[in-house]
């Protein structure tokens, strides 16, 4: 694959994902930044702190933090300190996200099957092992460093 292929792959991706990100973002009133915080905390709730947000996603810090201050006010996320840790706010999704998650787990359902239309399951898993693969080559390049 060529470079240029390559980011070819990853804008036709993400141009995608934001239709259906859009659809989440219309039926229930919410920014991209708001509608990112609250499908990543249900899909990765080890990483529950503003900070890892900002860090994983790579989203502004400063928009983490208006979106979180926003999803606070409209009763779709709380903040709690832990073991007595006052410097880390950990962020914990509420009652009143769940029709958010449904909708949106539903909508990044329909995005992975627009993704892998007409790949066998042995396909969609050498995917997986070569997406882990690529991802193994990059953290190692890292800790090189």
């Amino acid at each position: 694959m060529t470079t240029s292929n390559f980011w070819n792959f990853i804008s036709a991706a993400e141009d995608e994902y934001s239709v259906y990100r859009k659809r989440i973002m219309a039926k229930f009133s919410l920014s991209a930044a708001e509608t990112d915080i609250i499908m990543f905390l249900a899909n990765n709730p080890d990483y529950d702190t503003a900070a890892d947000i900002s860090k994983v996603r790579r989203i502004l810090k400063s928009q983490v933090s208006v979106s979180v201050k926003s999803l606070c006010e409209k009763g779709l996320l709380t903040g709690t300190y832990k073991d007595g840790n006052k410097k880390s706010v950990h962020l914990s999704l509420t009652a009143k996200a769940k029709p958010v998650v449904t909708y949106g787990k539903k909508e990044q359902s329909d995005f992975a099957a627009v993704l892998f239309d007409g790949f066998t399951d042995e396909e969609i898993a050498a995917f997986e092992r070569y997406h882990i693969k690529i991802l193994d080559n990059i953290n190692r390049k890292r800790s090189d460093k």
